[in-house]
C-alpha cells in the first residue's frame, strides 16, 4: 500500500512538472526580436511579471500581457544596451541608451526621457573621453536651442578624429597616475583600422603607465580609439 502511495504520488510530481514545462514553452512574448525562449512567470500563454527572453536580443525585467512593460535591460549582440522603462513593448520613460563597440558609435550614450521609441524631453548625449551636452528633444532631435550647440560640439569632434587619424600624424595621451598626476604617452598614427588607431608608441611617459592592461613600451604599437589622444602641440 505505501509502495503504491508513493507510485502515484511520484507520478503526480511528474505530471505537474511536465504540465508547467508544457506552459513555460507556450508562454509568448510579442516582442519579435526576443523569440527564443523566455523564463518567467506567465499568465494566459503570455509573459507577465518579472522574466527574461531572448531571441535576436536579450531582454530582463518586467512584462505585462506579453510586451515589455516596466523596468527592464534590454542588450544586442553589437553591444548596444538599454536600460529604463518600458510602455507597451517601446522604450518610454527615463532610459539610458549606450552604443556597443560594434555599432556605428561605438561609446556614445544617451541618457533621459523616450516617448514611443523617440527621445524626447530631457536628456544629455555623451561621448567617450567625457564631452557632453544637454538640453531638450523633440522627436529623437535636438530642439532648435540644443541643435547649434550639439552640431558645433559634434563638428570639432569629427574634425579633431581626422587630425588624429591621418598616418604620420604625431598623437598624444594624458593618462591619470594616482590621485592627483597626469602622465603623458606620445605616439604617431601607423594607420586606422575602422574605428581605431595602430599608434607607435614613441614615449611612454614619467611613471610606466598601463592602457587597457598593458604596460607602455617605446618602440610597441597598440590599436587604441583615437577619442582619447589629440595632436601633440
Amino acid at each position: 500500500m505505501e509502495l503504491l502511495i508513493r507510485t502515484v504520488v511520484v507520478s503526480a510530481a511528474l505530471l505537474i512538472s511536465a504540465a508547467a514545462m508544457a506552459a513555460d514553452l507556450s508562454c509568448r512574448v510579442t516582442d519579435p526580436e526576443l523569440q527564443g525562449s523566455y523564463s518567467g512567470p506567465c499568465v494566459n500563454g503570455l509573459a507577465h511579471g518579472q522574466g527574461v527572453a531572448s531571441g535576436v536580443a536579450r531582454y530582463n525585467g518586467d512584462f505585462v500581457a506579453g510586451r515589455k512593460q516596466g523596468a527592464g535591460v534590454k542588450t544586442w549582440p553589437n553591444g548596444d544596451r538599454y536600460e529604463g522603462e518600458f510602455a507597451d513593448d517601446r522604450r518610454h520613460g527615463r532610459g539610458s541608451y549606450a552604443w556597443g563597440a560594434q555599432s556605428a558609435w561605438p561609446g556614445e550614450r544617451y541618457n533621459g526621457e523616450y516617448v514611443v521609441d523617440r527621445r524626447h524631453g530631457q536628456g544629455t548625449y555623451s561621448w567617450p573621453g567625457g564631452r557632453q551636452i544637454s538640453g531638450r528633444w523633440n522627436n529623437d532631435q535636438p530642439d532648435r536651442l540644443l541643435s547649434t550647440e550639439f552640431q558645433l560640439l559634434a563638428r570639432a569632434y569629427a574634425e579633431r578624429m581626422v587630425a588624429v587619424s591621418i598616418p604620420g600624424t604625431a598623437i598624444c595621451r594624458q593618462v591619470a597616475v594616482g590621485i592627483a598626476q597626469q602622465d603623458i604617452i606620445r605616439g604617431v598614427v601607423q594607420s586606422r583600422e575602422g574605428d581605431r588607431l595602430r599608434i607607435r608608441i614613441e614615449g611612454a611617459g614619467r611613471f610606466g603607465v598601463e592602457l587597457d592592461g598593458q604596460k607602455i613600451a617605446v618602440g610597441m604599437a597598440l590599436m587604441a580609439r583615437p577619442d582619447d589622444w589629440y595632436p601633440c602641440r
